[in-house]
């Protein structure tokens, strides 16, 4: 007799990020060189006062549970640290610490969609987001940017894709996979538009520290006054701080709000890591500017990665404003190569000149590829020249 697995399977697929990262792994294995632009995390290591921070908690036998929402020291520290940040007072019972941003962000829309709910997401999208709305039981409707445009999301094109059933908007800026940028004069109009339409908004400024141009430094959180209860926050150690695998995210909101995400999380995870919130509370504590010399490092790295890829043909690559991944037009390419999709050119690529991509049917927009320069220079210069000659067929 065969068991019926839970229908909700059907809903959503596995995440094709990590589907590039493994079978890089698995090739690398298998002794093959692997140059790999997959990767949606930094290459740097965690601080060493971090790392330190981690070990001391051990030592201390800090190793049981903490409080569900987070450590008071660590909510505190957010909310200070955020309050500076937008020139406005957040109390710690604002904030909510989880498992890394994905896990928060995923029971904030447990907690706020209800099914058949319409949840409007920009496309390109990082791609947990529609299929975190599908297990909630909601209808993600896409927005699609345009690439004309260095994928800005606009008011308009929110406004566009407003039916009668939507209830929530999830943005993503910097954006993972485009780079594209929220400007602020947008981001104002977004927010009137979302309590227009009394709706909740997600914003997800995961790479908040990644920005390359001063002007572009804004945060929904500026805005959380004028869109009160509405609005959650939420960003992680993850990128910022190179934390990716100790697991540390949170989001601010209205303290009702942390309370509803809260009791989804107590069923789920409880909390994250005691070890890893010690860990985060000293990555702000003792390592405040690790964000801006890293984004510095990346800079240079942006900058060597779009201007290669400009010199293949078949290619077209605008200058990725924030986060670390470079986000070129293939269709050029394709049509050289007598490939259908860029999902069929990534796969072409891991096999024939062993460089791991990910393709743009992932985030929602195909005829494009994704690349992480988040890299070492010669990474940047040996995958940059496999590219090359699988576009010349050499």
């Amino acid at each position: 007799m065969t068991r019926r697995k839970a229908s909700r399977l059907g809903l959503v697929g596995t995440s094709q990020t990590i589907a590039v990262k493994m079978e890089a792994d698995r090739l690398r294995a298998e002794g093959v060189s692997i140059i790999d632009f997959g990767p949606g995390e930094p290459d740097l290591d965690s601080p060493d006062v971090v790392k330190q921070a981690g070990i001391q908690a051990i030592r201390e036998n800090f190793t049981h549970y903490t409080a569900a929402a987070g450590t008071p020291e660590l909510r505190a520290a957010l909310a200070t640290f955020y309050g500076k940040r937008v020139g406005r007072e957040i109390s710690a019972s604002s904030v909510i610490v989880g498992v890394g941003g994905k896990s928060v962000i995923f029971a904030a829309i447990m907690a706020l969609v209800n099914p058949g709910d319409d949840v409007i997401i920009p496309a390109p999208y990082w791609v947990s987001f529609p299929e975190q709305v599908r297990l909630a039981g909601g209808s993600p409707v896409f927005a699609m940017l345009d690439p004309a445009d260095g994928f800005t999301l606009r008011a308009d094109l929110l406004a566009a894709a407003i039916t009668p059933a939507t209830r929530a908007i999830i943005i993503n800026s910097p954006s993972n996979p485009s780079g594209g940028v929220l400007p602020p004069d947008e981001a104002r109009k977004i927010a009137e538009l979302v309590v227009e339409h009394d709706l909740w908004l997600i914003s997800d400024e995961t790479y908040e520290s990644f920005l390359y141009d001063p002007a572009d430094i804004f945060s929904m959180l500026s805005l959380r006054e004028m869109l009160g209860e509405r609005l959650v926050f939420s960003s992680a150690f993850s990128k910022s701080w190179s934390m990716t695998g100790w697991r540390v995210g949170y989001a601010i909101a209205d303290p009702g709000i942390v309370k509803s995400i809260l009791t989804v999380q107590s069923h789920d995870t409880t909390h994250t890591c005691s070890i890893a919130q010690r860990a985060a509370l000293a990555a702000l504590e003792l390592a405040p500017d690790v964000p801006s010399e890293t984004v510095e490092l990346y800079r240079g790295r942006r900058e060597r990665m779009v201007s290669g890829l400009r010199e293949i043909p078949g290619l077209s690559c605008p200058m990725p404003r924030g986060a670390f991944y470079a986000y070129p037009e293939v269709s050029g390419l394709l049509a050289a190569k007598g490939l259908a999709s860029s999902s069929e050119l990534a796969k072409a690529l891991i096999s024939e000149v062993g460089l791991a991509t990910v393709p743009g049917e992932a985030f929602g927009t195909p005829g494009f590829i994704r690349l992480s320069y988040a890299c070492s220079d010669e990474t940047i210069r040996e995958g940059l020249e496999r590219l090359r000659r699988f576009a010349a067929g050499e």
